[in-house]
């Protein structure tokens, strides 16, 4: 058989052979994920493994609570500035997603000129009119992905901004509630000091008037007179907790702390929900601050891939399509089509390292990314440890200190009674008010510290910021940049 030379390789089948390595050699860009081990359950006991509802503020049956937090939702200022940073973020993925894309331009010109610098020679001068209109097409094929992993990462940063926006919305809703709790155990705690104020008072006066009569002594007054002073001298801070927590729900809610003061509470038992964290490995898909840690990752994988591309050639098109015309004297001379087509293939061979420097930058971030991704998990879960014990004691506690609140109320009645037939003198019942006093407040302190630890928890599980999402919150990945 005769031996016929080899047909050279067609530019086409060289650039697709270059593509299909390069496609190759971007699958070999290594994407970190995360290797916490995450438990099966959450190692502090809790009433019930079922998932906390969405909107948990509703649990605790006070209609005033769930009006602020939807206020808050719709008006808080943080949150309509998050929800900017989200809008901003979603233009940046239309502007890397559109260099996948060929850009297409339209110019002309036009041109009216004499030739000549005498008037006179200008009269019998011709006069050129020309004129050009063309369609400017130009496109870099992405050889190496460098495009599609750029447009990768701008779409996990838009999806870590969203999630962003929902932690924004998670903390502002637990803010509200924080601060209602708050406001609510100041009213109880400010209801308590004046009412044992006033008996106070009223020991004062009787003591009075038992020393005007004989029957009790100058020291005895000014014991009781003591007394009574400490227990009105509670009551300005109470006041001072009071007005703050409405001048926070007053900006929280996006009025102004001036209008604070009709900012009133529901006045009836809150309950306090059971504790239901759920599995722990929820807390992955429900907690907005480790999405967007997750987001972050993927968009870090993202440009280490589009760092590694950076080696690689460049294939940019061009072309020019138009039509230009042109007159003489006003006589159309005629017309002409024009057409350019070029193709640039670039590529690095010596920058001083800068190539390697973009790729150090980019592993550096990536590893960071995962770091910074494991530890959110690893918080995150010491979060709902600690809030699941934290509300467990707080329970137990509560529920002394309510018997030993009753038994003070008990014990302080019979020493009114004792005292008023003379049967003790005044120290046991300044004693009684004392422990009734103490006892009391600490149990109202404790009510609401089991509400605050129950917000606690519910900010730790991540939920609530689901009902007031515009849209579906988006669980998925960012486009995959792999071949």
């Amino acid at each position: 058989m005769p031996n016929h030379p080899r047909p050279a390789a067609t530019p086409l089948a060289a650039t697709l052979a270059i593509a299909v390595a390069l496609g190759l050699a971007g699958c070999a860009t290594p994407n970190l994920h995360s290797s916490v081990d995450v438990p099966v359950r959450f190692a502090a006991p809790a009433e019930a493994q079922d998932a906390p509802e969405v909107a948990w503020w509703e649990s605790y049956g006070d209609p005033v609570l769930s009006d602020l937090v939807r206020r808050a939702a719709r008006e808080n200022r943080d949150i309509r500035m998050a929800v900017q940073r989200v809008r901003a973020a979603r233009a940046g993925e239309t502007i890397s997603r559109s260099v996948l894309f060929p850009s297409i331009g339209l110019s002309a010109s036009g041109q009216d000129a004499k030739t000549g610098h005498d008037a006179a020679v200008k009269q019998h001068m011709p006069d050129i009119q020309r004129g050009s209109a063309g369609l400017d097409v130009s496109w870099e094929i992405d050889l190496s992905g460098r495009l599609r992993a750029g447009a990768a990462a701008a779409a996990a940063d838009a999806l870590a901004a969203e999630h962003g926006a929902s932690g924004v919305r998670l903390l502002v809703v637990s803010d509200v509630a924080t601060n209602y709790f708050t406001l609510v155990g100041a009213l109880r705690q400010l209801e308590t000091v004046r009412a044992i104020s006033a008996a106070q008072d009223e020991t004062l006066r009787l003591v009075t008037a038992r020393q005007r009569a004989g029957l009790a002594t100058p020291f005895d007054v000014e014991r009781a007179a003591t007394e009574a002073s400490r227990a009105r001298a509670a009551i300005p801070p109470l006041e001072t907790v009071v007005a703050v927590s409405r001048h926070r729900i007053a900006v929280l809610v996006g009025d102004q702390a001036v209008n604070a003061a009709g900012i009133a509470t529901h006045g009836g038992e809150l309950t306090v929900p059971p504790a239901r964290p759920g599995q722990p490995a929820t807390l992955l898909e429900r907690r907005p601050d480790l999405l967007a840690l997750k987001s972050q990752l993927d968009a870090a994988n993202a440009r280490r891939q589009q760092a590694q591309a950076e080696w690689f050639p460049r294939l940019f098109l061009g072309a020019v399509f138009g039509r230009e015309s042109l007159e003489l004297n006003n006589i159309d001379v005629g017309a002409a089509h024009f057409r350019n087509v070029a193709g640039l293939l670039a590529m690095p061979l010596f920058n001083a390292g800068r190539t390697r420097s973009i790729n150090e930058i980019a592993e550096s971030a990536q590893s960071e990314a995962v770091m910074r991704y494991e530890d959110g998990i690893v918080r995150a879960l010491e979060d709902v440890e600690n809030a699941l014990v934290a509300l467990g004691d707080e329970r137990r506690r509560a529920v002394d200190l309510r018997n030993a609140a009753n038994s003070a109320d008990s014990a302080l009645g019979r020493a009114q009674s004792l005292y008023d037939r003379g049967q003790i003198d005044l120290l046991p019942l300044l004693d009684a008010q004392r422990t009734r006093l103490a006892v009391r407040l600490g149990a109202n302190d404790s009510d609401t510290q089991l509400l605050l630890d129950s917000v606690r928890l519910y900010k730790a599980l991540g939920g609530g910021w689901q009902a007031f999402e515009p849209q579906p919150a988006a669980t998925g990945t960012p486009p995959s940049t792999h071949s």
